[in-house]
């Protein structure tokens, strides 16, 4: 299990960087959902800590769970969609496989970052841009992923992320709704 993490987020940067061959190793497309199972500690600590006083019910916790797995499952069938009409389905399986264990990524650092940033250590203005850093570095990889990942432009890529960020954004705002 240590090795198929290892491998797969060395493989998802490697992608991003424009180096496709790791990605070949990686095993096939329907384990590397793995990394959903992963990250879903994460996305509970991530619950645990949540910020401006949202009180954690047992009814939020449960469409916290419909919502996660609705993030992991609804880009990849937006995006089988998109890459055919890109003309670019080819390289859809290995852009998921990589994306998913980006996202596994994603939710590592972005835990780190809320447990620094609820921890006190830093101060509000240090922990924002701590924040706003980790969001930067977040886009641009996944940009780079959709870049390299699918083949193709600059700004086909842009939309890609800008989609799997609406995607999750409206999904999380639902659960916060379904949950309260």
């Amino acid at each position: 299990m240590l090795w198929e993490i290892r491998t797969g987020c060395a493989a998802a940067l490697a992608l991003a960087g424009g180096n496709a061959g790791p990605v070949s190793a990686l095993p096939d497309f329907w384990r590397s959902f793995r990394a959903a199972v992963i990250a879903f500690p994460l996305s509970l600590l991530m619950l645990a800590l949540a910020p401006h006083g949202l009180e954690v019910t047992g009814k939020l916790i449960a469409a916290d769970i419909v919502g996660y797995i609705m993030t992991w499952t609804v880009f990849p069938l937006v995006a089988v969609y998109l890459a055919d009409r890109m003309q670019v389905f080819a390289n859809y399986w290995r852009y998921i496989i990589a994306t998913n264990w980006a996202n596994l990524l994603q939710s590592a650092v972005f835990t780190l970052v809320i447990m620094v940033n609820t921890s006190g250590v830093l101060p509000e203005v240090i922990a924002a841009m701590l924040f706003m850093v980790a969001w930067f570095w977040i886009l641009l990889f996944k940009w780079r992923l959709a870049r390299h990942g699918l083949g193709i432009a600059n700004f086909p890529a842009v939309g890609i992320v800008v989609l799997d960020l609406a995607l999750r954004l409206v999904i999380a705002r639902a659960t916060i709704w379904a949950g309260s």
